[in-house]
């Protein structure tokens, strides 16, 4: 039996970087070391740290340079600056374990303040390709910089009406959506034959400020049930009915 690959971020972030296309799409991210850290945060001034294998917005932390000696650091919606360098060294080795990776801070679009980023569902039956099944915004709640529902009391809405309500109105929502659903399934598409046994993926992607379209990280076990969260629950009928088909071919 063949060994099965990593399923963690980094090992899931390495394959979609080999693809030429997705490059444009993917934010710098390297493995957590003091020297990429303060490589990353004097490239780009702000970033984030998380850790490799965690899911649901935990352990998430946002660096930034505020100016020439002082770097804010938020973790959940607190917030503390540090001016000297050893000790904000000794700050992240204490919050950051040992597996964490450090990602380029999109500068994501905003509803009322509030980042928001989507989670978009690509899915496949048995030898058939993968297809868009679904698509969510998730808003940040106040204060927060993770759009996860249950730690920052965020909420969900339809990606359109998180279009509508942002800067980004100004652009035609069908384009956005198109270039959201090809970025998605190249995603699929290049990390599917890496995983063969994976049906369903829930790939957070984000949009900023300029409305060019980024994927955050692929997630093998999505909660379908966010999905529930919107008025409209014709999505989620879809995507349990995947997961049904699935179970019958192969039972």
């Amino acid at each position: 039996m063949t060994k099965k690959l990593n399923t963690s971020k980094w090992s899931k972030y390495k394959l979609l970087r080999k693809s030429s296309k997705l490059s444009v799409n993917l934010p710098e991210t390297a493995w957590l070391r003091k020297s990429s850290f303060w490589r990353m945060i004097k490239k780009y001034g702000e970033v984030i740290i998380k850790p490799t294998g965690s899911y649901g917005g935990n352990g998430v932390i946002r660096i930034k340079k505020m100016d020439s000696s002082t770097y804010e650091v938020q973790d959940g919606a607190t917030k503390k600056n540090f001016t000297e360098h050893t000790q904000l060294n000794a700050y992240i080795k204490k919050k950051a374990g040992k597996n964490n990776i450090i990602q380029q801070r999109i500068p994501l679009a905003t509803v009322n303040d509030r980042p928001f980023d989507l989670r978009v569902m690509v899915q496949r039956r048995l030898n058939s390709p993968w297809e868009v099944t679904g698509k969510l915004a998730k808003v940040a709640g106040k204060g927060f910089i993770v759009t996860n529902i249950r730690m920052s009391s965020g909420k969900v809405v339809s990606v359109e009406h998180a279009l509508k309500n942002s800067a980004l109105k100004k652009m035609r929502a069908a384009d956005l959506l198109s270039q959201l659903d090809k970025v998605a399934l190249q995603a699929a598409q290049k990390l599917g034959p890496f995983y063969p046994w994976v049906r369903t993926m829930g790939i957070d992607m984000a949009f900023d400020k300029e409305g060019d379209v980024w994927i955050i990280e692929v997630n093998f076990a999505p909660m379908l049930e966010l999905f529930l969260k919107l008025k409209d629950k014709s999505m989620f009928h879809i995507m349990k009915s995947f997961h049904r088909k699935k179970q019958k071919n192969e039972s």
